[in-house]
């Protein structure tokens, strides 16, 4: 895993609400998009910087760094050139300008789930700017702009007593985490956030602007939802369906870790009876010993019951009372909480970190799995937690509109760790191979969750994403919408099938 490693920041910081902004005056941008006289752009790095309202900048001009920079600091870009796109205008300028050079585009709207680094015959299209929202609570969907992420949809819609179905961090971009997938803690009862999306507004390899649906190009909106969508175009707007949810029971019960394999064996009773309206995960996190992390906490391992559920607060209560009554935990802090305070539950950082995860879905539970995440935990390792969330509920609902494959599963394994250099970055490569070797009978056949994984791995897994007929259609779609291989700075839709 290649790239810059810096300092982590406030690891504890609570997220920002961020100020959601209107959807008016996007019209005079998308005819800037369309006009006569943008069909044509020349190889002219002055011009693509003329005619561009956002920046566009090479290595060595200011702000090229911090403009390039992921938040997953462990990956590092180094384009050509990048341009910090105002607008949809930009985005089409820019893409046709990389076409034109024979260069590769990158997307990145918040640098959380990087695939192909971007390198020097690459352009890097920073989305970022492109984050309205519009909420209509009589269709209660939510149009939004191509590089928003979840925070400020999640406050707008919180406004209507409507949630998204985003994930376990609001920081994350909506537009990615929802075409590779999205299991976030509406998963059981909602589906997940790829079953939400209702259209998807996109740029193309040679800078066509289509709207796609499962009723318009119907094709397209089919092998952009579940592919994480960057292989084949540019996502400048997407409509996603809300749900009303503005209150939840959720929250977390701290268990000591030489509890933890009792703790997974009541967990396992505890979901076969659970509806659909709860979604939960079993996790065991080794907190740092950092100063920014809560002092009842910082550098303890602990075995963690979380989850959240959307329904009657009282029904809710109920069910982890029965947690209650069998252990009392160490932390409790299940209680009512509004959905907009989500992020409470999962805790993750906010702040830029050097990290690496790597998923997996599982058919299958039993005593194999806890002490594989126990292996995986046990120190000193770089590994930070180890999850086990439960799917099933709407999350196996058949979406024949969308191309996400992996419905059957029940489980979902989650590992993630810190990388703060290339010794902790190798070991952790090791643990990642070593758990799936020993986990490998309780795999699903489409194991992999792309949304989990990233560089090479997350190529690898798109082979154990897809049956092979959905990979022959997908390789289909990138020879129609995709032929020259523009955006193949993501998974690869023509690999051969396995």
């Amino acid at each position: 895993m290649a790239g810059a490693v810096r300092p982590t920041g406030g690891w504890w910081r609570p997220v920002g609400r961020a100020q959601a902004r209107t959807l008016a005056g996007d019209a005079v941008a998308d005819r800037k998009s369309t006009r006569e006289d943008a069909v044509t752009i020349t190889t002219s790095l002055d011009d693509l910087a003329a005619i561009c309202e956002g920046r566009v900048l090479q290595a060595g001009d200011d702000g090229y760094d911090e403009v390039c920079a992921c938040w997953n600091l462990a990956w590092t870009h180094r384009p050509a050139v990048v341009v910090q796109a105002a607008g949809e205008a930009d985005v089409v300028y820019a893409v046709r300008h990389a076409a034109a050079r024979g260069w590769a585009v990158a997307v990145q709207t918040t640098g959380h789930g990087v695939t192909v680094p971007a390198d020097e015959h690459s352009l890097l299209l920073v989305t970022g700017a492109l984050d309205r929202v519009r909420i209509d609570p009589v269709s209660r969907t939510a149009a939004i702009g191509g590089g928003i992420t979840w925070t400020s949809v999640l406050a707008a819609a919180q406004e209507q007593q409507l949630a998204p179905l985003l994930g376990s961090a609001p920081h994350v971009g909506a537009v990615g985490y929802s075409l590779g997938g999205g299991f976030g803690w509406l998963a059981r009862a909602y589906g997940l956030a790829v079953d939400s999306i209702r259209s998807l507004r996109v740029v193309l390899a040679d800078g066509r602007v289509i709207t796609t649906s499962p009723q318009d190009e119907p094709e397209l909106f089919w092998a952009m939802c579940g592919t994480t969508g960057s292989a084949l175009g540019v996502v400048v707007e997407m409509t996603v369906a809300l749900h009303p949810v503005d209150q939840v029971y959720g929250g977390d019960l701290f268990y000591a870790l030489p509890d933890a394999r009792e703790v997974f064996e009541f967990y396992g009773d505890w979901i076969n009876r659970a509806p659909s309206e709860l979604t939960s995960a079993f996790n065991i996190t080794a907190f740092p010993p950092l100063e920014m992390v809560p002092e009842p906490l910082r550098g303890q391992t602990f075995a963690i019951v979380r989850g959240c559920f959307a329904g009657e607060m009282e029904a809710g209560r109920e069910l982890v009372d029965q947690w209650r009554s069998w252990r009392t935990p160490l932390m409790d802090t299940w209680a009512p909480m509004p959905f907009s305070q989500v992020a409470q539950i999962s805790m993750d950082p906010v702040d830029p970190v050097p990290a690496a995860s790597s998923g997996r879905w599982l058919a299958t539970l039993g005593p194999q799995v806890p002490e594989v995440m126990l292996e995986a935990i046990a120190g000193p390792s770089p590994m930070l937690f180890a999850e086990v969330r439960h799917a099933g509920g709407a999350i196996r609902r058949d979406n024949p509109a969308v191309s996400f494959a992996a419905r059957d599963a029940r489980y979902c394994l989650e590992l993630v760790g810190m990388i703060p250099s290339a010794e902790a970055d190798a070991e952790l490569e090791r643990r990642f191979e070593h758990a799936w070797r020993r986990l490998a009978p309780h795999l699903s056949d489409l194991c992999g969750y792309l949304n989990f994984a990233e560089g090479t791995e997350r190529v690898q897994l798109a082979a154990r994403a897809f049956p092979a007929e959905t990979q022959a259609r997908l390789a289909a779609a990138k020879r129609r919408y995709d032929p020259d291989d523009v955006f193949r700075h993501s998974i690869s839709l023509t690999a051969p099938v396995r």
